[in-house]
């Protein structure tokens, strides 16, 4: 197409030049006029935009052509995948026709509302386990000497939880009361707790939670000045312990590690054995004779104000062994010692577990306190005779180790 057109211009070129010539010395033809001239230049340049076009053209039918192709082949792809979804979706329904026809159909009709029972079956967890530890000694012809002895402690542990959207309540109690009996039918309490613990939190998107938290201490029965059996040290309600707080909780996904700071909270000691409250014990007014000579008996409560931590730890130990802690402890910045003694108290509960079997386990109790109101006599030798010089705090530890019986619910 090209070469013929290119021959077509070159013949007209030079028909124009001739024509445009005198031959012969004659004027030239009057076709041959500057009109036709500028004619067949025009008539070029369509040409050739003729041409452009012709050759745009065919360009933007090979791209109509590729992008027919790629919408088919894009077309198929989305039929088979629409093949795809209903097979799935048919073998998705025949599952789950087949999981209604086991699962048992309710009666017609509307559903029943939540009774309150329900609703706290929903939202409440109890849990916890009793059981019995027992330490026995025998000996016969015991050359290093000893003395036959056993001891048995009844406890009882137990955890209540209630838990919505908004906030979580927790109450936790832990009893125990324990006895010695030696070679001569001596008895000796060996243990005797009442720990109650109620918390209060806020439930929100970080592992912080604003919380309150109560917490009371007391023992069942009287305590004695061994081995002297007639002294009384403590009882019921004498002394008791009762903390209200309020601060954060922080713990952790697993709830293994929780610790709860308080940076305003109140203790308040009771004292409701007048005797012991007459002597100042456990931290209370003690009693004395104003001026007239009239007794003036101790006070039965003494308030205080301070920071009060609490930390829970709880890790297994291998396959059959967990190890427990609790950490209490309560600075009072409100009391001003001249002994510049520690105005802090703080209580350390341990336990390891050594699980034997599903109800018998071996039980390692290590407890660590200190009462910076609770005193111990110091004794000196004045003129060959011990004498009781002062009464000072002193670190407190009780360590136990026995084959428990437990049950867990």
């Amino acid at each position: 197409m090209r070469l013929p057109r290119q021959l077509f211009r070159i013949l007209l070129i030079i028909t124009s030049t001739i024509a445009a010539c005198p031959i012969y010395g004659q004027v030239r033809y009057s076709f041959f006029t500057p009109e036709v001239d500028s004619i067949c230049r025009n008539s070029l340049d369509y040409i050739r935009i003729r041409q452009s076009l012709v050759m745009q053209q065919f360009a933007i039918d090979q791209d109509v052509m590729q992008l027919r192709n790629t919408i088919d082949i894009l077309n198929r792809h989305l039929e088979q995948s629409i093949n795809e979804q209903q097979t799935v979706e048919s073998e998705l329904a025949a599952i789950n026709r087949h999981i209604d026809s086991l699962t048992p159909k309710r009666p017609d009709g509307p559903r029943p509302k939540m009774n309150i029972i329900d609703i706290l079956s929903e939202r409440l967890s109890f849990h916890g386990n009793y059981g019995l530890n027992i330490n026995q000694l025998a000996l016969s012809n015991w050359a290093a000497g000893g003395e036959n002895s056993w001891a048995g402690k009844a406890f009882a542990n137990f955890s209540l939880v209630y838990q919505n959207k908004t906030f979580e309540q927790k109450f936790v109690g832990a009893f125990a009361f324990g006895i010695s009996r030696f070679a001569d039918k001596r008895l000796e309490k060996q243990d005797d707790k009442i720990d109650l613990t109620y918390a209060l939190s806020l439930n929100s998107k970080t592992r912080w939670n604003l919380s309150m938290v109560a917490t009371f201490n007391t023992q069942f029965a009287d305590g004695y000045k061994y081995p002297n059996d007639s002294t009384v040290i403590s009882t019921f309600f004498a002394p008791a312990y009762l903390t209200l707080s309020a601060g954060y909780t922080y713990k952790t996904k697993n709830e293994r590690f929780q610790i709860f700071l308080s940076p305003m909270a109140g203790k308040v000691t009771f004292v409701f054995n007048q005797d012991l409250a007459d002597a100042g014990n456990f931290g209370v007014k003690k009693g004395y004779y104003d001026q007239d000579g009239n007794w003036i008996p101790g006070e039965n409560i003494a308030a205080a104000l301070g920071v009060n931590v609490i930390i829970n730890y709880k890790q297994p130990i291998g396959k059959n062994v967990t190890y427990t802690t609790i950490l209490n402890g309560f600075y009072n910045y409100t009391e001003k010692r001249d002994d510049n003694l520690l105005t802090a108290d703080f209580n350390w509960e341990n336990n390891i577990n050594f699980a034997i079997s599903k109800h018998l386990t071996t039980m390692l109790f290590v407890h660590l306190k200190y009462d910076h109101n609770t005193t111990f006599p110091v004794y000196e030798t004045v003129e060959g005779v011990e004498t009781v010089v002062d009464n000072v705090p002193k670190l407190q530890v009780k360590e136990s180790l026995g084959i428990a019986f437990v049950h867990n619910f």
